[in-house]
């Protein structure tokens, strides 16, 4: 679901050039020689799936809803995945903050939570029993589903789909 610009090619050396020249940008260590890719993550999309996730739950009497991000890194996106995830939760479902939040509670009882990416890859193995229904970005996503399926046999074996149920 990304952009991205091969190392070495045209593209990559004006987008470098842009981000250098038009925005200020200064950390990038090795211009030349560097691949450049764009994720773009928006309000509507993560609002899509935040919302299928959480009607999932709500019609399958499911204990909670997590949305698994790498915001403390990726703060504009995966970080703003999370917020509007929560807000989801807040304006169409009613959800309160519990104990002071971030995690929040619906009124039906669902909790809807939140943990970084790499936390939630030990814990998923290590303590499955405290998830349920996850929702998340597309990369993210796959690494989830390919260490689970390594549980059951691998990868070759686990079936996969994405599937919009609401709109085809």
């Amino acid at each position: 679901a990304g952009v991205e610009w091969e190392a070495y090619s045209e593209g990559a050396r004006k987008v470098i050039e842009f981000l250098q020249n038009e925005m200020g940008v200064t950390k990038i260590r090795f211009p030349k020689s560097s691949g450049i890719g764009i994720k773009p993550i928006s309000e509507e999309g993560t609002s899509r799936l935040v919302r299928a996730a959480i009607q999932y739950a709500i019609d399958n009497k499911r204990k909670s809803v997590t949305l698994v991000h790498k915001g403390n890194i990726m703060k504009f996106t995966e970080g703003a995945f999370m917020q509007w995830g929560y807000k989801v939760a807040r304006e169409e479902f009613d959800a309160e903050p519990l104990d002071g939040g971030p995690w929040h509670r619906l009124p039906n009882g669902i909790i809807i939570k939140d943990v970084i990416a790499d936390a939630f890859l030990q814990q998923i193995l290590t303590r499955p029993a405290e998830y349920d229904v996850i929702a998340t970005m597309n990369l993210n996503g796959d690494y989830i589903s390919d260490a689970l399926a390594a549980q059951v046999g691998g990868i070759g074996i686990a079936p996969g789909a994405n599937i919009n149920y609401v709109t085809g």
